[in-house]
């Protein structure tokens, strides 16, 4: 894992509960904001993405067994 140092402001009672947290997990409050972090920007990139839908048609009868001479009758 590759880390950055950086500097934060943010508001008091997120941190303390961030703290809170980290104390409940046995986990350090660097780990709670990763993942606090990671698992938001996951979340914007799925809603960000486009479904793409394709849509299917009935044609009736089923064409896959047709042969051959079905297409080129011999001459």
């Amino acid at each position: 894992m590759n880390l950055t140092r950086t500097t934060l402001r943010i508001n008091t009672n997120l941190k303390k509960a961030a703290e809170k947290q980290a104390i409940k997990e046995d986990t350090t409050l660097q780990a709670v904001f990763n993942k606090a972090l990671e698992q938001y920007l996951n979340k914007k990139a799925k809603d960000s993405a486009i479904k793409i839908v394709f849509h299917t048609h009935d044609l009736g009868v089923p064409l896959d067994n047709l042969k051959r001479n079905d297409f080129y009758p011999k001459v």
